[in-house]
Formats: structure tokens, C-alpha cells, sequence
């Protein structure tokens, strides 16, 4: 499973997503920070971090993905058919586009309590640049990961 979520960065006109990539027993696999200039809408925010979430599953050679986010309504027009004119469109078409290179892509939507270790993890990325780590948590988010909620 991979949880995402944004922190905005108004006065840097920035934003960083935390991506949380859990085995099913809810261990923690890998987790990135990435830091994105010039986005301070909260839905295109959330859309990319979905991007780069699903970007990053194919990077690590995931082929099957439940994909985890906070926001209902960037999540309901990633699932819906029809096509998005918003600001967000460009960046959900692109959702689209990435799921089919998966075997499997579920994108579902979770209360703000269940994805806690992946905001934290999103208001350490005021640099802008991606960060990686295996097999160790970021100390940003070490001793909430144990009490994270999974779904």
C-alpha cells in the first residue's frame, strides 16, 4: 500500500509530498519527500503527490498498488471517466495514464488520521528536492509510524 499527502509552503510557494510505501502487515518499505515548486493549490497539490506517488510505485518495479489519499475530490476525478477541465486535468489525465502500466491500480480516499505518517513526512520536504529512504524511517516520521492507522 502507498499512502501520500501534501504540506503547502505558501510563503515559498512550494509544496512537499510524502509518499509511505507499506507491506501488508503495515511495515514500512520505502518512503520518499519530494519538494515541488510554484504549486499552492491545495487539489493540484494533492494530485501531484498521486502523480509522483504512482510515478515512484514504477520506479520501484510495483506492479500492483493500492494508493492511498486524503482528498475525496481529486480521488473521485481520478476514478471518474469523464474527462477533468479543471486546473487539476492535465495532472489527473496523467494519473490515468500511469495506472494503466500497472497489473493492478486501486486509488482510494482515507480519513486525515490514516495517512498522518505520510503528512509528516510532507512538511519535512521544504527543500526542494526528493529524498529516499530504505529500510530506515526519517526521524520526521519514526515514532509515528508505529501508530499509524492502516486501512
Amino acid at each position: 500500500m502507498i499512502i501520500v499527502d501534501v504540506a503547502l509552503f505558501t510563503n515559498a510557494r512550494s509544496m512537499g509530498a510524502g509518499v509511505v510505501m507499506r507491506e501488508h502487515s503495515g511495515s514500512c518499505i520505502v518512503c520518499c519527500g519530494i519538494g515541488v515548486p510554484e504549486v499552492i493549490l491545495p487539489e493540484l497539490a494533492e494530485a501531484i503527490a498521486i502523480q509522483r506517488g504512482l510515478q515512484f510505485a514504477l520506479s520501484e518495479g510495483l506492479q500492483e498498488v493500492l494508493l492511498a489519499s486524503g482528498c475525496l475530490t481529486v480521488v473521485q476525478r481520478i476514478n471518474s471517466p469523464s474527462l477533468d477541465r479543471s486546473i487539476c486535468g492535465p495532472v489527473i489525465q496523467d494519473i490515468k495514464q500511469l495506472r494503466a502500466l500497472f497489473i493492478s491500480c486501486s486509488i482510494f480516499h482515507v480519513r486525515r488520521e490514516q495517512n498522518v505518517v505520510a503528512h509528516l513526512l510532507a512538511r519535512s520536504c521544504n527543500q526542494l528536492e526528493c529524498r529516499v529512504w530504505r529500510g530506515v524511517s526519517p526521524e520526521c516520521i519514526r515514532e509515528t509510524i508505529c501508530m499509524d492507522i492502516i486501512p
